[in-house]
């Protein structure tokens, strides 16, 4: 009896355990719920500094900004406590579809210069100077660093440049925000100690774009009703087709002035230069982005050139400064037309650079692709003046290089068009004449023409 008793008693002490554990089991699990619920919704409640929408159709719309002040120089080790640095977070919703992430961008725009300082030299300082580290993670716990303090110029988006195509993350960086879900991430800027007064009293606009492989629309017009488009989207569309120039057709590409001088020494404008590639482009090609859109606010609808530019502009031939300008006026440059040409075929990667003072230039890919295909030179010094602007002479001989256009003085016909200050005895000569008449030809052995008959059609001038 006394053991019945004993063994009721020991039952009823395991069954007091197992409900006292059931129950703290039960109320930690709650409490745990609680607490990653509570943790969750500080995530997501809290507002971010960058929210980052990717809507149903694909387009991207950007709210708030990285840059948010003023940067100043200091050590890693210091902007990570706070000093002299940014930091924020960015929240990406996605609407869309599952969006695999190989690439992350940011861009620069509405740069405005509080300070005395050119603007390029501002831009080209900001680009070297910052840098940006980047962490995602959960619950606030940011942990994986994909981007590790990499300068702005390394990381950096432009539409029209071959150079800065965004960054490529690391295969395992790389990741998945899937449809309905919202990733965070943690962001810091940092400004080089070598970075000075050229960076202060400046503001810019820092979108940020995500997989760069779906090519991306970027913008910042109204659209029809009134509403604002998104910073930047993502294109399924397939990628537009390489700019084609007529290397067929030998027509004519430059005129004379009023006062019958054609000028080879003078030097020649962007707006100039812009036209005669419309002149140039493959019919076919021109007319598919034609266009008389306004889209540089310094070229109005009313300038001569207005078609030309903007057909251009639409199909990334040519681009506009950091402020939005495209100065049709002003003189281009050596390294602009390099860049430009290099538009009509892919890059040449050389081994080393071409010329000693392109090191570190920002058309410094462009110079040396064109270097290599022989369509630019140097000087007997070994330099390429890269920033020098460049002269009508110098401009026709590049372009008869692209298109594969060369001419001997004896094989030019005698009925071509013929100006005072264009004589035989210049070294300019074939190439001026070449790009002032329009001529059927063939190709001999030695890879020049022998002109067959001199014409005048009627051209889209």
């Amino acid at each position: 009896m006394d053991f019945e008793v004993v063994e009721v008693k020991i039952k009823k002490k395991i069954m007091r355990i197992l409900l006292q554990t059931l129950l703290v089991t039960l109320v930690g699990g709650l409490l745990t719920a609680m607490i990653l619920q509570w943790s969750f919704a500080s995530s997501t409640d809290r507002v971010p500094n960058v929210i980052i929408t990717i809507n149903k159709d694909g387009g991207i719309s950007q709210e708030g900004d990285l840059f948010q002040g003023q940067l100043y120089p200091a050590t890693v080790e210091d902007a990570e406590r706070g000093i002299g640095g940014i930091h924020g977070t960015i929240r990406v919703s996605n609407q869309y579809k599952s969006i695999a992430v190989e690439n992350i961008a940011i861009g620069l725009r509405d740069l405005l210069v509080g300070n005395d300082y050119s603007e390029k030299e501002v831009y080209d300082s900001f680009i070297d100077n910052v840098s940006l580290k980047l962490e995602r993670g959960f619950l606030l716990i940011f942990n994986k660093t994909i981007i590790d303090y990499k300068r702005l110029g390394d990381i950096l988006y432009e539409r029209d440049s071959q150079e800065h195509r965004g960054y490529l993350l690391e295969e395992g960086d790389r990741f998945t925000i899937p449809r309905g879900e919202t990733v965070d991430f943690k962001y810091s800027l940092h400004m080089a100690a070598q970075g000075g007064d050229e960076l202060e009293s400046i503001t810019v606009s820092m979108p940020i774009y995500l997989n760069l492989a779906e090519d991306i629309i970027d913008h910042k017009e109204k659209d029809r009703s009134g509403g604002a488009l998104a910073y930047g989207g993502l294109s399924l569309l397939e990628p537009p087709v390489q700019a084609a120039l007529n290397k067929e057709d030998h027509i004519q590409y430059i005129q004379g002035y009023p006062d019958n001088t054609v000028r080879p020494q003078g030097l020649i404008t962007r707006e100039e230069v812009a036209t005669v590639f419309y002149r140039l482009l493959d019919r076919d090609y021109r007319q598919g982005i034609l266009t008389t859109g306004q889209r540089f606010p310094d070229v109005k609808a009313s300038r001569w050139s207005i078609k030309h530019i903007s057909t251009l502009a639409n199909g990334n031939i040519i681009s506009g400064y950091p402020d939005g300008s495209f100065r049709p006026g002003a003189y281009i440059t050596r390294a602009e037309l390099a860049t430009i040409s290099s538009k009509f075929d892919k890059l040449s990667m050389a081994g080393g650079d071409s010329f000693a003072d392109i090191g570190g230039h920002w058309a410094n890919k462009y110079i040396n692709s064109a270097a290599a295909k022989g369509w630019v030179r140097g000087y007997p010094d070994g330099s390429f003046k890269p920033d020098q602007y460049i002269t009508r002479a110098e401009f026709v001989t590049l372009v008869n290089s692209v298109l594969d256009r060369r001419v001997k003085k004896e094989k030019i016909l005698p009925d071509i068009r013929e100006f005072p200050d264009l004589l035989p005895s210049m070294w300019h000569y074939e190439n001026m004449v070449e790009a002032i008449n329009s001529h059927t030809y063939i190709r001999l052995e030695d890879s020049y023409e022998e002109w067959i008959e001199i014409y005048y059609p009627s051209l889209d001038m």
